[in-house]
Parts: structure tokens; C-alpha cells; sequence
């Protein structure tokens, strides 16, 4: 019996699939705790008050850059920019597939852009990895385009999964975003993957990412409305970002200067700007749990917050920084939904949600609206709380979000002509 015979095998299929998923998993759990250590780290150094901690930040993510810039030169150049766009253009055929070298250089590149403080996001790179990961173990064993294409999307679907305890959000990425059609077969691997890389981040011992929230009465009719009005600023707010980015980007390409030098120029604008706001730096998780920790709101400092935050993740991807959109989209969302439910309250003081219940709103609202994505969006956020009394205010904002923002004519960050560019 041949070897590709033996892995054609329907058992051992599912078998590589709950590997995939554990190994994504412990991948995930890694790269979570390093990048963790090292950006709050670098935060809590920009708090300080004094002059020489804050002028770290202005060349830290500049040297970051720098460090990048070499390893995006010699490494890959897949992993500039954030890396959903090349698992797009490689899923159509198996001639086109990720090697060892592009994921060794996304991860490396990644997680120093990251830590050095740029504005990228952290679930590009594992849900590149882990769709890398799929790739080549398929790809190695010569088995044909459909599964090729179903390990891929296992491993992204155990990326979103590990990173965000979230297997049902990663089921709905790969579903909406990397196949055309729902295969039965093609998703009982998929879910193995998620479920067993989400069992690997339980073991661990790590929390939910946003549990144990007071959102008030979320089923109340003037949330709905609200959930609505969120929707449509958080489209604004989305094609604004996606805009920035390739704008950013097209720059940055034009620009003659050394490709290794371009990420250290974003990154040094970048500081210059947390010297100020060092809130920005990072992918946000942190200033995300903040926010959700906080009672009371300074709404003027938040919309800057969100304004500087779109420009820094573009000055980050567009430069040639490597990480993703999926964090900074998130922050940018919930400063989106606070600001909106908090001006609401102020003209309807009788709405019944709390600012957290309209910051997760705003979240699934974004999400939905750059990746257009809305059953991704919602069932990551449910996945976030575990209340799934969010579901119907967050299909109204996550469903307006998208339908908004494709009005606009402007295309997915998602889009696979970003990465033919590269």
C-alpha cells in the first residue's frame, strides 16, 4: 500500500487534524506570553514620567523596524504586511504553498514588530502560520487540491481558535472567508482542529478574554437601536482604516528607499507618536481590557486614541511592519462602540447598557466591516464572553457594519490583490 494511499485513509485524515490543532494550539499559547511580556512591558515603560523612558519609545519600534526590514529582505516577503492575504492566494492551488522559510520569517518578524511596539495585531501571523502548517503537511504528502485545501483551513481555523479561545469563530473565518462552499466532510476536519486547539488553551489554564461582564440589560429594544447606530459609525470608522492602510501602503511602496529601511521609518513616525500616546503601541489587547475595567470615560481622549491608533497600525503594515488587523480592529471598535453608546446616553439617558456591553458591540461591528465577516465577528465576540444574549445586537451591528462598508466600493483588507502587490 503507497503512502499517499495509507494518508487518503478518512481516520487518519481527522487524526492529522487534531494534530494540526494541538500543535497550532501550543504555537498560539507561546506567542501569546512572549508578545504579552514584552509589550506591556514596553507600555508600562512609556507610563513613566520621565523624559528618557518616553524618548525609548520614539526608537525602540524604529530599531524594531530595522530588525524586521533584514528579515522580510532575506527571510520572506510574505511576511510583510498582515498575512491573511497570502493564505488567499495560495489556497487556490497547491503550486502556489507556504514553505517552512515564510513561516519561520512571519513568526520571527511578527513578534519583534509586535514587541518593539508596532500597532499590528497578533492573529494574522498565527492564523498564517497555522494555515502553513496544514499547508505543508498536505503539500508533503502529495494529497490533492481539496484537502491541501482543507488542512489550510484547518490550521487557520485552529489559529483563530487558540489565540481567542474561540472554535466556533474559527470555524465561521474559514467558512466565510477561505472556502465558497460548506463541504460536511471538509468541516468535521475543520472543527476537530479549532475544538483541539482551544482544549490545549483551556489546559493551560489561561481565562476567557472578557469574561464575567456587567452589560446591563441587553435585550432591551434600545439597544437594538444603538446596536445599530454603532453599526453604521463603525463602518465609517472600518473603510477610514482599511483606506489608511493601502493609502499607507501604495506610499511606502513608491517610496525609493531600501526596503530594509522602510519598516524602521514607520516604526520611528510611529514612536514619535507614543510619545505622546503610548496606548497605540502594540496590537491593544491590553488597553482593551482597561477599557473594559473603567466606569468613566474621557470621550475626546478616546476618539483620539482611536484616530492615532488607525494611522499607527498603517504606518506599522504599511511600511513593511509584519503582524495583523485583527487586534487593532478590535481595540478600534470598541472605542467606537464607547464612544457611541456614551454620546447615546447622553441624549437618551433612560438606554439600559453599560459602555462594556456597546464596546463589544463596536468590536463585532468593526471586525465585520474590514474583513466583511459577519458571522466571524459575532461568534468570536460570543466566544469572548460567553453570554450568548449578545447574539442578536450583535448580528444588527455586525450585518449593518458589512453591508455599509461594502457600499463604499473600497475592498476587504482580506483582499488577495494586497498580497500580489507584496
Amino acid at each position: 500500500m503507497s503512502v499517499k494511499r495509507i494518508f487518503n485513509n478518512r481516520y487518519i485524515k481527522l487524526f492529522l487534524a487534531f494534530l494540526i490543532g494541538i500543535i497550532v494550539g501550543l504555537i498560539a499559547l507561546l506567542y501569546n506570553n512572549i508578545l504579552d511580556y514584552f509589550t506591556f512591558s514596553l507600555i508600562d515603560i512609556g507610563m513613566e514620567l520621565t523624559i528618557f523612558h518616553r524618548l525609548s519609545l520614539v526608537f525602540v519600534p524604529a530599531l524594531g523596524g530595522l530588525i524586521v526590514g533584514f528579515i522580510i529582505k532575506y527571510g520572506s516577503m510574505s511576511a510583510k504586511g498582515h498575512g491573511i492575504p497570502a493564505i488567499l492566494s495560495s489556497i487556490e492551488t497547491k503550486e502556489r504553498h507556504l514553505t517552512y522559510r515564510d513561516l519561520l520569517t512571519e513568526g520571527f518578524a511578527s513578534a519583534i514588530t509586535i514587541s518593539s511596539g508596532g500597532s499590528g495585531g497578533r492573529i494574522g501571523p498565527i492564523v498564517e502560520i497555522g494555515a502553513g502548517i496544514g499547508d505543508l503537511i498536505a503539500y508533503k504528502l502529495d494529497l490533492d487540491l481539496f484537502d491541501y485545501q482543507t488542512f489550510l483551513g484547518c490550521g487557520a481555523a485552529a489559529g483563530i481558535a487558540g489565540l481567542f479561545h474561540a472554535p466556533l469563530g474559527g470555524i465561521m473565518f474559514v467558512t466565510e472567508i477561505l472556502f465558497n462552499k460548506v463541504d460536511k466532510n471538509r468541516l468535521i476536519m475543520v472543527a476537530v482542529s479549532a475544538i483541539s486547539a482551544d482544549m490545549v488553551i483551556r489546559w493551560s489554564g489561561q481565562e476567557l478574554f472578557l469574561a464575567h461582564l456587567n452589560l446591563g440589560q441587553v435585550e432591551n429594544v434600545y439597544n437594538f437601536i444603538t446596536a445599530a447606530l454603532i453599526g453604521i459609525f463603525a463602518a465609517v470608522f472600518a473603510v477610514a482604516f482599511v483606506y489608511t492602510l493601502r493609502k499607507l501602503s501604495d506610499i511606502f511602496d513608491n517610496l525609493k528607499l531600501n526596503i530594509v529601511l522602510k519598516p524602521a521609518l514607520g516604526g520611528l513616525l510611529l514612536g514619535m507618536i507614543a510619545f505622546k500616546l503610548p496606548e497605540i503601541m502594540g496590537s491593544g489587547n491590553r488597553i482593551i481590557v482597561e477599557l473594559f475595567n473603567q466606569s468613566e470615560y474621557d470621550l475626546k481622549f478616546l476618539f483620539i486614541l482611536l484616530v492615532l491608533k488607525i494611522i499607527a497600525t498603517a504606518l506599522t503594515l504599511g511600511s513593511g511592519g509584519s503582524g495583523g488587523i485583527f487586534s487593532p480592529s478590535l481595540l478600534i471598535g470598541s472605542l467606537t462602540g464607547i464612544i457611541i453608546g456614551g454620546l447615546s446616553h447622553q441624549i437618551l439617558p433612560f438606554l439600559t447598557g453599560s459602555s462594556s456591553l456597546y464596546a463589544l458591540i463596536g468590536m463585532a461591528a468593526v471586525i465585520s466591516a474590514v474583513i466583511r465577516a459577519p458571522l466571524t465577528a459575532t461568534f468570536i465576540i460570543l466566544e469572548f464572553t460567553h453570554n450568548y444574549s449578545l447574539t442578536v445586537p450583535l448580528l444588527i451591528s455586525s450585518l449593518i457594519a458589512e453591508r455599509a462598508a461594502s457600499k463604499s466600493g473600497l475592498k476587504s483588507a482580506y483582499s488577495p490583490d494586497y498580497f500580489e502587490r507584496l
